[in-house]
């Protein structure tokens, strides 16, 4: 997709004129700005400087430090911090109560005004003014305005609670992410004071941790001696029980501890198991090899074959004839006497193997009758100890029932005195799980207020704040600023910019011909000239919406310029209630005017009309006949009539109106006028009054004129870029100010 250089361009104008109005606004407003620029600036400095500055010490623990260990107490105590989980679980000891009361405690804290707001809350010298406190202690009590009085003690813990919980909020603990250390830090007005506290903090947190472990290692040691002393008459008592038992029943021990029928009971017991075993495998290798004699195969791959010295001597020699006979078979044939005797020797060797076979198995059949022997007389000898324990045998239950209690309260016993020892050995030689790695030092900068970013930041405030206030001002105050504007908003077209002068402007207007006001009305005149091309316009109507848009004197100015150049200028004063034609030039009030030659029947247009000495203007006052009402003079036909006497006498009349919105005298003079000029005070009057004024001329051929324009403001910021007065300063040569 192709772009459109002409889009582009036209975007760009779009946006450079927007930023120039921006830029415009900012001018024109900029003494507003200023103001509350430095306004808040100048206030938000005096603020910044008068905060308390607060200092911030910081220190590192580590914990999950190594500690050497003499002996291994881990089931009293628990030790070796290092998971994420445990350095968490550090942090939030940190922040218990119990350890920062020992703190606030240690240091007095509580005596402190930063930490007791109580010691603040004295009577100020304008507390008298407060109504509450002119009523009596006791009538506030009554009614509910004073709660109940504290205690001492109360009023010592309710000023712990206050201290702890301020401490909490100036105390900050940050795990350091990836590691074992945990960051303290401790804010206070007092910079010293910081780092004492921080200091103070980390040491009584290494203490609090060596107390808890003393405290655990006493309250173990003491509840272990207790159960010592429990378990060794247990163990008294369940040994004597055991002696006393086998002495009263005349019961030997043997070495193992137990009875002596028993233990030789037990090892002829084991000796019969170990009897069935040999027999049951002298048994299974005759079986083995019985069955292999049967089937004449794989006799040679039993084990007592293989161990025979005796058959290995024949299979080699079995072997040597075999290989020779395999030999001769190629050479001679298989009658030949060479292989009969060959295959003889083998067959010899053959039978001598097999007779050594056979004597395995008669072997292997005597040891079965030994091992069947053997078993037989064992278990004759277990039966008889059998039948001589068989008559003691509760006696022999009973014993060692007693004597499997002796030795479990000797195993608990011992179990109990090893740890005893372990932790009394440890008492005096506690270390601390955690220690201070960097230790806070006195703090030089202050950490709040930070003084540089927060002027920035006030210079940033002063400059949003001071923007909205010009834009609410813009917004309470929408006037017309450029001819742009108003084409756009109201569809009427600008006759002319009329500049702004101080003083006298109605003999400014004559004493400077070729300034850039009267250029300003010259403009205007032409205007005037081309603004119906199919007839001349000789009759206009000048007014605005509201009062004090400088209608009058735009009016008067445009007449005398029009009557200096040579034409025949009448300007008739039409604002009957009030007029201020002759006032402007500085005339006495005329015995004749309007409202005379409309109620008279008789006399000339002359004698009602008196002559500017300056330019030749001709003037018709209000007059100082009495009437009704305006509106029933410009709607009379004698009126009419007396437009018609004026509009063949004179090139141009120009009336000058009351504004739109008091009265409705424009409204009813504007159908009788060839040109309406509607005067709209530069950047002054509200758009909506504009708009409501000219709703009431609809109809008419109207024509604005932007009156007391600052030339300079207007041309430098852009909003005459497409007239004819855009950089004001280039072409001010061709006026004579």
């Amino acid at each position: 997709m192709q772009s459109n250089p002409e889009m582009e361009q036209l975007q760009f104008e779009e946006d450079s004129v927007s930023l120039n109005k921006i830029v415009h606004i900012f001018w024109l407003r900029r003494r507003i700005f200023l103001s509350s620029f430095f306004f808040v600036a100048i206030i938000g400095v005096i603020i910044l400087f008068q905060l308390t500055p607060r200092y911030t010490a910081e220190n590192q623990i580590m914990v999950g430090a190594n500690n050497s260990q003499v002996v291994d107490v881990e089931s009293v105590l628990s030790g070796g911090l290092g998971t994420d989980i445990e350095v968490r679980s550090e942090v939030e000891v940190l922040k218990s109560k119990g350890l920062v009361k020992k703190v606030v405690r240690k240091l007095s804290l509580q005596n402190l005004t930063e930490f007791n707001p109580t010691l603040l809350q004295e009577k100020g010298f304008f507390s008298f003014l407060n109504p509450i406190n002119w009523l009596a202690d006791e009538f506030k009590e009554s009614i509910g305005l004073m709660g109940t009085p504290l205690t001492d003690e109360e009023r010592e813990e309710l000023l712990n609670v206050t201290s702890i919980s301020i401490f909490l909020d100036k105390l900050e603990i940050l795990p350091v992410r990836g590691s074992k250390v945990i960051q303290v830090s401790f804010e206070s007005t007092n910079r010293r004071l910081a780092a004492k506290i921080v200091n103070t903090f980390s040491d009584t947190y290494i203490i609090n941790q060596l107390q808890v472990k003393f405290d655990a290692t006493e309250k173990a040691s003491t509840w272990l001696n207790q159960q010592l002393l429990g378990l060794r008459k247990n163990v008294e008592a369940s040994e004597n029980a055991v002696e006393f038992y086998r002495k009263k029943h005349n019961l030997t021990e043997g070495r193992s501890g137990i009875g002596l029928l028993t233990e030789q009971l037990s090892d002829i017991n084991s000796r019969v198991i170990i009897a069935k075993v040999e027999k049951a495998e002298v048994e299974a290798r005759l079986r083995q090899v019985t069955r292999l004699l049967r089937s004449g195969t794989g006799i040679e791959t039993v084990s007592e074959v293989l161990s025979s010295p005796l058959i290995q001597r024949f299979k080699e020699q079995e072997s040597d004839v075999t290989r020779k006979m395999s030999e001769m078979a190629v050479v001679y044939g298989k009658k030949h006497p060479l292989m009969i005797r060959v295959k003889a020797d083998i067959g010899e060797i053959q039978s001598k193997i097999t007779s050594e076979i056979r004597k395995i198995a008669a072997g292997l059949k005597n040891k079965v009758e030994v091992a069947q022997i053997r078993e037989q007389s064992l278990k004759s000898s277990l039966k008889a100890l059998e039948n001589k324990t068989g008559s003691r045998g509760g006696v022999h239950v009973q014993l060692r029932a007693l004597q499997r209690e002796a030795d479990a309260n000797r195993t608990l016993f011992e179990t109990f005195l090893n740890r005893f020892k372990e932790t009394s050995s440890t008492k005096n030689m506690q270390e601390a799980d955690a220690r201070v790695i960097s230790y806070a030092e006195v703090p030089i900068i202050a950490t709040f207020p930070k003084k540089k970013l927060m002027v920035i930041l006030i210079l940033v405030l002063a400059f949003i704040i001071s923007s909205l206030i010009i834009y609410l001002v813009e917004m309470m105050n929408p006037g017309f600023r450029s001819p742009e504007e108003i084409e756009e908003s109201l569809g009427i077209p600008v006759m002319a910019l009329v500049p702004l002068i101080e003083g006298d402007v109605y003999g400014y207007v004559m004493d400077k011909p070729h300034s850039a006001f009267s250029e300003a009305l010259n403009s205007l005149r032409v205007s005037l000239t081309l603004s119906n091309l199919d007839s001349q316009v000789k009759l206009v109507l000048v007014t605005s919406a509201v009062p004090s848009e400088g209608k009058s004197t735009l009016a008067l100015c445009l007449a005398r310029v029009a009557a200096r150049s040579g034409q025949k200028v009448l300007i008739v004063d039409t604002d009957l209630r009030r007029p201020s034609i002759e006032r402007k030039l500085g005339n006495s009030v005329a015995d004749k005017g309007l409202t005379d030659l409309i109620l008279s029947q008789e006399g000339k247009l002359t004698d009602y009309v008196f002559e500017d000495e300056q330019s030749g203007l001709h003037i018709m006052a209000k007059g100082m006949a009495d009437y009704s009402n305006p509106i029933d003079i410009f709607l009379s036909q004698r009126f009419a009539s007396l437009l018609e006497q004026i509009k063949s006498q004179y090139d141009l009349v120009i009336f000058d109106t009351p504004p739109v919105l008091a009265v409705a005298d424009a409204k009813a003079l504007s159908p009788y006028m060839d040109k309406i000029i509607f005067v709209v005070r530069w950047d002054n009057t509200p758009r909506k009054v504009i708009k409501s004024a000219l709703n009431q001329l609809e109809g008419t051929s109207l024509g604005v004129v932007l009156q007391r324009v600052d030339f300079k403001q207007y041309g430098t910021y852009g909003y005459g870029d497409s007239g004819h007065y855009y950089q004001y300063s280039k072409y001010s040569q061709y006026y004579s100010n």
